[in-house]
């Protein structure tokens, strides 16, 4: 028997982790299929990054046999609901019989679910007694339930928790201890990766703009790797955040890191051949190093990332095309994307947080010039020489500082 556990999961937390090893030990399951909503059809908050979202149930399940996290929903476009999950995992899986886990609540609310008749056809419901609960009452409801729909509902046991998402959410924000409320490596991310201080960047931001943002990760989603995914996404928060604080468009920086790295694992013919089409597109000349090899990937993804979008901005494209190595002329948009692409929350160097503080403080000209000089010395320690445009914006930025 396979169980499918769905939720937000923002953050993945304790009761998550609890109920999912219940379920997996009393209900014999073979497998349980954890499986973070893409786009809620009730939530009235805004939900975080569904990379984020995806990696804290990743390590929150870690060590947990028989479970695997599916981003099934997250790769389906629109609205997220589980009848469609439903049928798209039997016919994906060929599964006979699926057992869909909840909390006790899901009792009084099935009724409100979208076509709750057609998924209670496709799954059995299994819905955990928490400690606490009046356990007579969650039976009548169940029994009142499969009676309705015709369908079995099995019960299993887990301790009482007063635990909520949103609890730990607003101590995370308030600089609280969440040690305990989540799995260990799920409090180690929250720490290191900051999901919840885009705050600080994205306040400025319409529901419907951090909306866009949302489609275009999305959009994104099946052309990265699950790494790649993770330093996009925290290049793009680390890229709105700068924005805020020197007066660029929130919007247009975090879509840029977004998607500044789409072409980063295309083969070498792929990414040489959108290089060019960069050139051709936007006319900007380019040194033969920036047409082969890894280099390529910045203009590669520029021309990938007007294609996502259906526009062509000159400024943008730019941002994105030289955003690993700098150039003379960039603008300001440019050069957060640089930085950000550098000292975003999922990087760990030496002089990180003077460059960082640099940023912060909006000395945009010195966090560059000190930047660069740390990639001067990574390439060094590699064998490797600067290309010569990362050389003139140092030079650039030598005179500026």
């Amino acid at each position: 028997m396979t169980g499918l556990f769905g939720g937000t999961f923002d953050p993945f937390h304790q009761a998550h982790r609890v109920l999912a090893q219940e379920a997996l030990r009393q209900l014999d399951l073979g497998q349980l299929i954890v499986m973070p909503v893409g786009r809620p059809p009730h939530k009235e908050r805004r939900t975080s990054f569904a990379t984020f979202r995806f990696e804290m149930a990743w390590l929150g399940v870690e060590g947990l046999d028989g479970a695997l996290v599916s981003d099934d929903e997250i790769r389906e476009p629109g609205v997220d609901y589980t009848c469609h999950t439903v049928l798209r995992l039997k016919k994906k899986y060929g599964l006979k019989e699926l057992l869909l886990l909840s909390g006790s609540d899901v009792l009084m609310s099935i009724d409100s679910w979208y076509r709750p008749a057609d998924l209670l056809k496709e799954v059995s419901l299994a819905v955990a007694v928490r400690g606490g609960d009046d356990r007579s009452w969650v039976e009548k409801r169940a029994a009142a339930v499969g009676l309705r729909y015709g369908t079995c509902v099995r019960l299993f046991d887990m301790p009482a928790m007063d635990l909520s998402a949103s609890r730990i959410r607003d101590l995370v924000v308030s600089g609280g201890d969440i040690d305990g409320l989540c799995p260990s490596k799920v409090v180690d991310f929250i720490r290191r990766y900051r999901p919840y201080a885009r705050g600080e960047a994205f306040a400025c931001l319409s529901d419907a703009d951090w909306q866009d943002l949302l489609d275009l990760e999305e959009a994104a989603w099946p052309l990265l790797s699950r790494e790649r995914r993770l330093h996009s996404v925290s290049v793009a928060q680390y890229a709105a955040r700068l924005a805020v604080l020197n007066g660029v468009n929130c919007k247009v920086a975090a879509s840029a890191g977004l998607l500044h790295d789409l072409a980063k694992e295309l083969a070498a013919p792929r990414l040489e051949e959108l290089a060019l089409r960069y050139v051709q597109l936007y006319r900007h000349d380019l040194p033969k190093e920036y047409l082969t090899g890894d280099l390529a990937h910045g203009p590669a993804s520029a021309v990938m990332a007007a294609d996502l979008l259906g526009a062509q901005d000159a400024s943008f494209a730019q941002a994105i095309a030289w955003h690993s190595t700098a150039h003379p002329d960039m603008t300001v948009l440019g050069e957060i994307l640089f930085l950000a692409d550098k000292i975003a929350y999922d990087r760990n160097f030496g002089r990180l947080e003077e460059i960082r503080a640099l940023a912060e403080e909006r000395d945009l000209a010195a966090a560059m010039k000190r930047c660069l000089e740390e990639v001067f010395k990574a390439l060094n320690r590699e064998g490797k020489k600067p290309c010569s445009l990362s050389i003139e914006a140092y030079e650039k930025y030598l005179k500026t500082g």
